[in-house]
């Protein structure tokens, strides 16, 4: 999960329009959300991705679907407001379902940073809020079969192009492969791979904190600035991606852990 930035709410929706497809909902529960506009601007905002677990969407397939972080039954009179609605995956608007977010604390990408309220460990989030227990029990994110074990694929995935471009790295370093194809496969792979975190990428908050945590991309990066092959972009990018990285520290789960233990 990262932090997502909103599109302006689409020209259709006009207040007349919204007071119109409210009193349809209200009246008959029709599925007043459900329109194209709607549904591209949510799509764009977070880089086609559902913007709780990030598995990539897009309006034509059946798993995009428009959520509504105020539950619509309790609160019908935001059906189609539109800083109420998000881009979700079938799974994740179905696990949340009705849970009341006006009763019960909850991230919303759009409003909140979610790396001030999870931690990765293990490919495993854990809260260090009130608001990121909630989101984290009721949408499941810690399935295993689902959701975590995709995460370790693809941080291993990530390791192991670190790995074979430190090898690399390494050989061009020592005059062992010091050839510019060489070079450039370097330079290349760690350019992609700095592009696989940034926010337009599927997943991208498992990569970016796969690779912040990679002793190897650093051990890279300074042999890329020492033969002057690091350039602007790379930084730049890397920039980007430790905004979308994850903390790792377990410590803090259990301080929160603990101050919510002695609440009761």
């Amino acid at each position: 999960m990262i932090k997502l930035e909103r599109e302006s709410c689409p020209i259709e929706l006009t207040d007349e329009v919204k007071r119109e497809l409210t009193q349809q909902f209200i009246s008959g529960g029709k599925s007043v959300w459900n329109k194209d506009y709607i549904k591209d601007g949510l799509l764009k905002s977070s880089h086609y991705k559902c913007a709780y677990c990030e598995c990539s969407v897009d309006r034509e397939s059946k798993y995009m679907e428009v959520e509504h972080f105020h539950d619509k039954h309790t609160y019908p009179k935001e059906v189609v407001e539109w800083e109420n609605l998000l881009p979700s995956c079938k799974r994740c608007n179905g696990n949340k379902s009705t849970f009341d977010t006006k009763a019960n604390d909850f991230i919303n990408p759009y409003f909140m940073n979610p790396q001030e309220h999870l931690i990765l460990v293990n490919y495993r989030f854990y809260p260090i809020s009130n608001a990121a227990k909630n989101t984290i029990d009721q949408l499941l994110l810690n399935d295993s079969q689902r959701l975590v074990m995709q995460r370790f694929e693809i941080a291993e995935t990530v390791n192991t192009k670190i790995e074979e471009l430190y090898e690399r790295a390494m050989e061009y370093k020592e005059n062992i492969k010091r050839t510019s194809q060489n070079r450039n496969k370097i330079v290349n792979g760690v350019e992609n791979l700095l592009t696989e975190a940034l926010p337009k990428a599927s997943y991208c908050a498992i990569v970016a904190t796969a690779i912040i945590n990679d002793v190897h991309f650093f051990l890279i990066k300074n042999i890329l600035i020492n033969e002057s092959l690091w350039s602007n972009n790379m930084q730049q990018k890397l920039d980007a991606v430790q905004e979308n990285a994850l903390d790792t520290n377990v410590r803090r789960t259990l301080a929160f852990l603990d101050t919510v233990s002695k609440e009761y």
